[in-house]
């Protein structure tokens, strides 16, 4: 999914901001992944720029499903 995700991070960095964190790292990405009830790996969520989320998606996610839903934050927000 890295490759994917930072290709998507390419092309849209100037518009989304990229968050990447370990579930696994006794620190903070470990604490988010509990706070957030996320019950797999990878995760992506999406939020709007008023910070509503928009999408959660756990495990392999297609490159295209993921572009379609930062298009659609993107355009909703």
């Amino acid at each position: 999914m890295q490759p994917i995700v930072n290709g998507l991070q390419e092309e849209y960095g100037e518009r989304v901001a990229f968050i990447d964190l370990n579930a696994q790292d006794g620190a903070d990405g470990e604490r988010l992944f509990d706070q957030l009830g996320l019950r797999g790996h990878p995760s992506f969520i999406l939020y709007s720029a008023d910070g509503q989320q928009t999408y959660q998606g756990i495990g392999i996610i297609e490159e295209q499903q993921l572009r379609q839903e930062i298009m659609q934050t993107l355009n909703n927000g």
